[in-house]
């Protein structure tokens, strides 16, 4: 046994660099699982743990790993620490060519299409457009999303009294993500939409629209969006409150604070089924927002822009995009975007029998109608549905059942998959480069014909 003992302690003197590297390793995969909880648990409230369960295995393997590594002999550890070191150099080198090449990014997974002629691609960073604008003299920021508003404010019970933004900064000129090539660029109205400003100065807006992303416009720029295509199909006005990353409970706050002074004769709440019912279990922890379901709770956002605009400003939202850009390398971003590591392929669960969902309808419908006007659900299909095998689209995502949940409600629905995308010959087309994301500016036109003429009938 002493023999045994004393030839272990030999192996530790020959590889006491390997010894520390295993215990590197084990602390690093540590604090991965460690920083896997925060972003998952903290930055998105613990609704996204379908997306990180795969980190969390990874990690938990390569702690259960290290730890049996440092439990073996000196030679044999030697040999699987190198390894280690060599695929993680490996790695970085790929991912600093994938960087360096603009060829990790997601829209070029695959060649983009050449068929018309060469494709004309904006590689920079949401940062750097910023950067550029205010060179050239343009007060650019981030455009706003729901996520940013709720990291701003959070879910303790001392900011229930703070003021809740749910527009960006007025009358800057807001930058946001890019899908077609171009990178998505708008100058916002008065209260910090997606709107010609002048939108907000007519006597009779026919339509209000409601919604994330989808809604906002994302992937095309403005005019394109819903709301622009309305204006210009019907020659009437429409204002968009949409941002991206809101789901309903944000929606309704919306409503209850524009909705009254606009009064409009049609109300567009448009639901996106990709992640809606997931930002609500995320937004009803936030105890400010549940205020809204108080039949007379109000935050007079509509008259607060100026607290909202330096409130924004202070947040840096700038600094927090600067920091995502510079990390984006040690998260090894262009890699697990070339082979789509972080696409989900599977049919996940949302929460349809959540009361809070119907609740909220309910008091959108009773305020729509308060003022005289109409309230209609639009249902959006996302990309997943036609580049996966769905067994039936009625059932996916739950779709039937939403659908149930709003009729019972009396609310008419407009059906989007079942309009455009089912009857379609090639429903990928309606997205950019074919690519997982919004739909492009032909989808978003396809889609409010469909709205404009369902409503006519």
């Amino acid at each position: 046994m002493n023999w045994i003992n004393n030839e272990q302690q030999e192996g530790e003197k020959s590889y006491p660099f390997a010894r520390w590297m295993s215990w590197l390793f084990l602390a690093a995969s540590i604090l991965l699982l460690v920083y896997t909880y925060y972003r998952s648990e903290i930055v998105f409230l613990g609704v996204r743990g379908y997306f990180y369960f795969k980190y969390y295995l990874i990690e938990l393997i390569g702690i259960l790993f290290w730890g049996i590594v440092l439990r073996l002999g000196g030679e044999i550890r030697a040999n699987i620490v190198t390894m280690a070191i060599s695929l993680v150099v490996g790695l970085y080198l790929v991912e600093g060519t994938l960087t360096v090449f603009r060829l990790g990014l997601p829209q070029q997974r695959l060649q983009l299409p050449v068929k018309h002629g060469v494709v004309e691609y904006d590689e920079r960073t949401k940062l750097e457009v910023i950067e550029d604008l205010v060179a050239n003299g343009v007060d650019a920021v981030p455009a706003p999303t729901g996520l940013s508003f709720i990291r701003i404010i959070g879910t303790n019970k001392e900011n229930i009294d703070h003021l809740f933004p749910l527009g960006g900064v007025s009358n800057k000129t807001a930058v946001h993500d890019n899908e077609s090539g171009k990178r998505m660029v708008y100058k916002s109205d008065r209260h910090g939409f997606n709107n010609p400003d002048s939108q907000w100065d007519s006597q009779t807006i026919e339509w209000m629209l409601i919604g994330d992303s989808f809604t906002h416009g994302d992937s095309v720029q403005p005019g394109q969006e819903i709301a622009g295509q309305i204006r210009s199909i019907t020659r009437t006005d429409a204002i968009s409150l949409g941002i991206a990353a809101f789901g309903p409970l944000l929606e309704y706050a919306v409503l209850v604070e524009y909705g009254k002074t606009l009064a409009p004769k049609k109300v567009l709440w448009i639901y996106c089924e990709v992640n809606d019912l997931i930002d609500l279990n995320r937004e009803k922890q936030n105890l400010l927002l549940m205020r809204y379901m108080e039949d007379e709770f109000s935050q007079n956002l509509i008259n607060r822009q100026k607290e909202i605009d330096a409130m924004l400003v202070q947040a840096q939202l700038q600094a927090q995009e600067k920091m995502l850009v510079k990390s984006r390398w040690m998260r090894l971003f262009a890699i697990r975007n070339s082979i789509g590591f972080d696409r989900l392929d599977v049919d996940y669960d949302v929460d349809v029998d959540d009361l809070l969902f119907a609740n909220i309808l309910t008091k959108a419908k009773a305020r729509v109608e308060a003022w005289g006007g109409k309230i209609y659900f639009v249902y959006l299909p996302q990309y997943e549905r036609y580049i996966t095998k769905v067994n039936s689209h009625d059932m996916y995502l739950k779709k039937s059942e939403v659908i149930n949940v709003v009729k019972g409600l009396d609310i008419p629905v407009i059906d989007i998959h079942q309009e455009i995308f089912a009857n379609h010959p090639d429903p990928l087309a309606l997205f950019p480069y074919r690519l997982d994301g919004h739909y492009t500016a032909d989808g978003y036109r396809e889609v409010t014909k469909a709205i404009i003429e369902k409503i006519k009938d």
